[in-house]
């Protein structure tokens, strides 16, 4: 038994990581929680997952969240 994390978008479901196994296989499918705002940045980083070791991704991710509330509590401005 192989295990992955996805993102269920509404209409079907995105890996976190590579799929383990080829060919068809029956699947358990798990919802666990909704996915937040940030949980949706580091699974836009992880589309490109094979370009980066896992030290790489760990420090990508580690750097998303120190800065998830980097702009709180500054003005914000509207160029439109």
């Amino acid at each position: 038994m192989e295990a992955i994390n996805a993102i269920f978008d509404g209409s079907g479901f995105v890996p976190m990581g590579p799929i383990p196994v080829k060919g068809r296989y029956e699947v358990v499918i798990t919802f666990t929680k909704p996915a937040d705002a940030e949980y949706s940045k580091r699974q836009r980083m992880l589309e490109h997952f094979g370009a980066w070791d896992d030290d790489d991704v760990e420090a990508m991710c580690q750097i998303v969240e120190e800065r998830a509330n980097f702009s709180a509590g500054r003005p914000t401005h509207d160029f439109s």
